[in-house]
């Protein structure tokens, strides 16, 4: 049955977001033609009334496009979570709450279909990088391959360098963004129920009030800790760090010194969303009301 409440509200959130995904891309083409232009006309167009209105007409659409790529990343949390305020919140909640699943499959649901959701606007973010990299970023060629060809010899030389040491770095990376991932949507989750909890009449103010109250209570517990380990990692990074020659021996060194600390993250980060997860589940199938 979880697999079936996944598709819907995949299904439901893609007959919003596929579009909104394709216009970031579009965005993306006419913000990187419109620079491209500026940064090739100088050598193919000559000065005039004509050229410099286009210039500026060109610049200012991209800028505008630019803008727009950016803010679409704040316009796909507010759909995903827009749904999940109108499916559990609002009126809809009463048709929610009546299919024979059980609360915790209904968040489930939400968590990874959001979570998909934010993978999938996080490649098409990379694609547009990508596609302005390779041809709005050079004054003269149509594709830039020479930064690529840079780009991925830099790489390259340090993956030959590193070789295996990365393995864990890099893990250790995508886990943390996935956690991270998952803790910001938790958390929201998490701020829209409570707000729904306190508040019948202002549901959306209290849930922001409940937002920000738990931001600063969660960043004063974490700079607390953090602070309480940023000595003994300063310890050890100039303990021995000056002594060290070999480049592979000085990266082994620092990502020793401060692993602690990211696995502290990862460990703080998971433990809240244990938390939110919990909590959040029991508030919806104890005490939220919709009358």
């Amino acid at each position: 049955m979880l697999g079936k409440l996944i598709k819907h509200d995949f299904h439901a959130l893609s007959r919003v977001l596929v579009p909104t995904h394709l216009a970031i891309i579009a965005a993306t083409l006419i913000a990187t033609a419109g620079i491209a232009f500026n940064m090739r006309s100088g050598y193919m167009l000559a000065s005039g009334f004509l050229i410099d209105i286009l210039r500026i007409s060109t610049a200012i659409i991209s800028v505008l496009m630019v803008a727009a790529i950016f803010a679409s990343m704040i316009l796909v949390a507010f759909i995903i979570f827009q749904r999940f305020y109108k499916n559990f919140m609002c009126a809809e909640g009463y048709l929610t709450f009546t299919l024979p699943v059980s609360t915790s499959q209904l968040l489930w649901s939400k968590l990874i279909t959001a979570l998909l959701w934010t993978i999938i606007n996080a490649v098409v973010l990379c694609f547009c990088f990508f596609v302005f990299l390779l041809f709005g970023t050079s004054s003269t060629e149509l594709v830039n391959i020479d930064l690529f060809r840079d780009i991925f010899g830099a790489v390259g030389d340090v993956f030959s360098t590193l070789g295996g040491r990365l393995t864990l770095p890099i893990i250790e990376l995508v886990v943390l963004s996935v956690v991270g991932a998952v803790y910001y949507i938790l958390q929201v989750y998490f701020c829209l129920i409570v707000g729904a909890v306190l508040s019948q009449k202002h549901k959306l103010m209290a849930a922001i009030g409940v937002y920000f109250g738990l931001n600063i209570l969660v960043g004063i517990v974490g700079n607390v800790v953090q602070l309480s380990m940023l000595p003994d990692i300063a310890f050890k990074l100039s303990g021995t760090l000056d002594t060290l020659m070999d480049v592979t021996q000085i990266f082994s060194y620092i990502f020793s010194a401060i692993n602690p600390y990211i696995l502290y993250s990862l460990g703080f980060s998971a433990v809240l969303c244990a938390v939110f997860f919990w909590v959040s589940h029991y508030l919806l199938k104890n005490k939220l009301n919709l009358e």
